[in-house]
């Protein structure tokens, strides 16, 4: 089980927002005490980064060294065996071409909008931030050893005023690379490249209004529209000589198995959720706005080094739930309403995507609590069967069978658990895949089927769900309005062991999530358990 490391001060000011009124909350490091302690005053404030001995190490002190932040020997070393794989995959004297992701800016402006990088650059090079670059590997004549060279723009001290410092020339050193050159050698670079007729291999999606693409896809520089990136238009240009899509389906076979390196990143990325999810659950109370609970997420996970959400976040309450990728965010909860939030968030460029649902009120109804029972079951024995040589459609399969039952035990389709299945009677209430892979993209990699075996480093996410919407009156009037999915993030382990499920310190067991929900709230108001806020009355 991961541990939970209390959220501090941060807490502390989230919970201020959403205690009842009359309540104040002190920020401390050491105790919590409620309104009847014997002291009047709450504890002194540790302020941020004063000594404090028994601070648990944050997620980004402990991985110090180990983060895929474009500086670290470990993640360069681990991005150039992923490189030597690729370049045992393609054919002796291959060039690959991988361009950095294009900075965007508001229109108009010259304010640049969020950064993410490229995912199959950062896979084969390490550098994360934004970056004006092209990877060019050379895989020698002989197929025994690879060149990776960077094409960096210069810096430029204008574009420095308003956007920042970025890595270029300069940063040989920290880039690792075997020959860092100016981008304005990169256009030689290519002709050269075509006049020694060797093979390149490169996505043209990726260089989809590019602003090299002329250079790369083109080297007699004829123009290229934006919508003239395909091998129909390139071919006769370029010839047979460029590969114009096998670069992604090479990669994604080397993404879709996770080394130990990448599962220790995914880890973090899932520990961060876990202790958001826990605070989020924990300061539950009824009336409250989704959007409270939405900000309170992306906050806790950014304020722990999260660099963004990977994914809109769902905060659903009520009939909400019953809409798969609900966006609202912004509509009351009232008491005895559910709550389905599926959220995450990208740690240096790996994602986690859990779901929890849970009462608002702390406490199921009879109806809700049926419900989640028969999603629970096939969440637990649908992550059970996460072992090597299954595969997600096997895992699937038993999902529809355990929701189809439960449809017809409930009496929410009036039909045998097989007519249910062989008539997809069960596709209204449970319309979407057990899982998807998950990685550097929340779908890592969209292009593995899903009746390949599961190998021992596959990482997917389980969540099975029924959804049952108030306006379809075929459904027991009880059970209206209930949307429920469970989700967890798992890793596939070899020799036989059990799946690691990354996300296994939120509560999911209904006596667990009942226990959690609005308990840092009791704690405030006098409830006993150990925290980190300090409270008195006004």
């Amino acid at each position: 089980m991961l541990a939970r490391r209390p959220a501090a001060t941060a807490l502390a000011a989230l919970v201020s927002r959403v205690c009842p009124p009359g309540i104040t909350i002190a920020p401390t490091t050491t105790r919590l005490a409620s309104s009847s302690s014997s002291s009047s005053e709450p504890a002194a404030w540790t302020p941020p980064g004063a000594a404090d001995e028994t601070r648990k190490p944050s997620v980004l002190e402990r991985m110090s060294g180990r983060l895929p932040d474009g500086q670290s020997k470990f993640w360069h070393d681990e991005c150039a065996r992923r490189r030597d794989a690729l370049m045992n995959m393609v054919s002796p004297g291959t060039v690959v071409l991988v361009p950095a992701a294009v900075l965007n800016h508001v229109p108009g402006t010259r304010i640049p909008l969020p950064y993410r990088q490229e995912a199959t650059f950062f896979y084969l090079t390490g550098v994360y931030k934004d970056s004006e670059m092209v990877a060019a590997l050379e895989c020698s004549a002989d197929g025994k050893s690879v060149n990776y060279k960077l094409f960096c723009a210069n810096e430029d001290a204008e574009r420095q005023r308003w956007e920042g410092s970025r890595l270029g020339p300069k940063d040989q050193k920290t880039l690792m690379a075997d020959c860092v050159e100016p981008l304005s050698h990169f256009p030689s670079y290519v002709r050269e490249i075509h006049t020694q007729n060797r093979p390149v291999v490169l996505d043209a999606k990726m260089w989809h209004g590019h602003p090299y693409a002329s250079q790369v896809l083109d080297p007699r520089h004829t123009t290229l529209a934006k919508d003239t990136t395909g091998r129909s238009h390139l071919e006769p240009v370029l010839g047979a000589s460029v590969t114009y899509n096998l670069l992604e389906s090479l990669v994604h076979e080397l993404r879709w198995v996770k080394t130990p390196a990448e599962v220790e990143v995914m880890r973090a990325s899932a520990e961060i959720t876990t202790e958001a999810f826990n605070t989020c659950m924990g300061l539950s109370r009824p009336n409250m706005n989704e959007r409270q609970i939405s900000c309170m997420f992306e906050f806790l996970c950014r304020q722990e080094g999260a660099e963004r959400m990977p994914y809109p976040q769902v905060v659903a309450g009520g009939n909400g739930a019953c809409t798969i990728h609900y966006s609202d965010n912004n509509k009351k909860i009232f008491d005895g309403e559910l709550v389905l939030m599926d959220a995450g968030c990208d740690f240096f460029g790996y994602a986690s995507d859990v779901t929890r649902t849970w009462p608002i009120g702390g406490k199921f109804t009879d109806p809700q609590r049926e419900v989640y029972e028969h999603v629970l079951e096939a969440h637990r024995e649908c992550m059970e069967a996460c072992v090597e040589g299954n595969t997600l459609r096997d895992v699937h399969k038993m999902s529809v069978h355990l929701l189809s039952r439960a449809l017809s035990r409930m009496g929410i389709v009036q039909k045998s658990t097989q007519q249910i299945i062989l008539r997809g009677l069960y596709k209204p209430y449970y319309p979407h895949s057990i899982g998807h892979w998950l990685g550097m993209d929340t779908h890592d990699v969209h292009t593995i089927s899903a009746i390949r075996p599961f190998v021992e480093g596959t990482v997917l996410t389980i969540e099975p769900g029924l959804y049952l919407p108030r306006n379809v009156h075929e459904i027991p009037s009880q059970y209206r309005g209930i949307g429920i999915r469970l989700e967890d993030d798992v890793v596939v382990s070899g020799g036989g062991r059990e799946p690691e499920v990354l996300s296994a310190a939120i509560p999911v067991e209904v006596d667990e999530v009942e226990a959690q929900v609005g308990s840092l709230l009791d704690a405030a108001v006098g409830g006993g358990r150990p925290g980190t806020l300090s409270v008195y009355h006004n």
